[in-house]
């Protein structure tokens, strides 16, 4: 579609600055679908960003999507993401490295009521810990059950455990930091 557009442009502008042969016409016609395209794109592209502004239209992601979504975040902090996400991630959607820090990273799109459960903060923390990760971090659009956040509180020293849940979510998506 961007080439198309461009192409068109580029042969549109000539024809309604040199008018060969009385085809000006043309040529404005052209240079009105560019600008009808731009126009299209551009709102979408806006939609979609505003979309991901909010926990709501971070629910309605595809889960690969929000996963891309919080390797945008980290980025947007200074760490190197590498996405892993899909099957057979071993439990590691994104590893992210900055300073001789390595962090593995799970995101879980749910739905405002779902929870995630202790052990699947178990599970995450023991695939971070054989990656030689320094910290897991379980990024959801749902909750953290009790139980999850009781077991990552009684950790003995070794790679830390971040829970962020979709209360935080929303002044992250806003331009916050996920990571404080």
């Amino acid at each position: 579609m961007t080439r198309l557009a461009v192409g068109l442009a580029a042969v549109s502008g000539p024809v309604v600055y040199f008018d060969p042969n009385g085809y000006r016409w043309a040529g404005v016609a052209g240079l009105f679908a560019v600008a009808l395209a731009v126009a299209v794109a551009g709102g979408r592209w806006s939609r979609r960003r505003a979309a991901r502004r909010s926990v709501e239209g971070l629910r309605k992601l595809h889960p690969g999507d929000f996963e891309a979504e919080v390797g945008r975040w980290l980025q947007r902090e200074g760490w190197r993401v590498e996405h892993r996400g899909g099957t057979g991630d071993g439990g590691i959607d994104l590893l992210a490295r900055k300073r001789g820090e390595t962090l593995a990273v799970q995101c879980k799109r749910y739905a405002e009521h779902a929870t995630v459960t202790a052990s699947q903060v178990r599970e995450l923390y023991g695939a971070a810990v054989a990656e030689g990760a320094t910290g897991a971090v379980l990024v959801t659009t749902g909750r953290v059950s009790k139980a999850a956040r009781e077991w990552c509180e009684g950790l003995p020293s070794g790679p830390r455990a971040v829970l962020v849940e979709g209360a935080d979510l929303a002044s992250t998506a806003a331009g916050g930091r996920l990571l404080r």
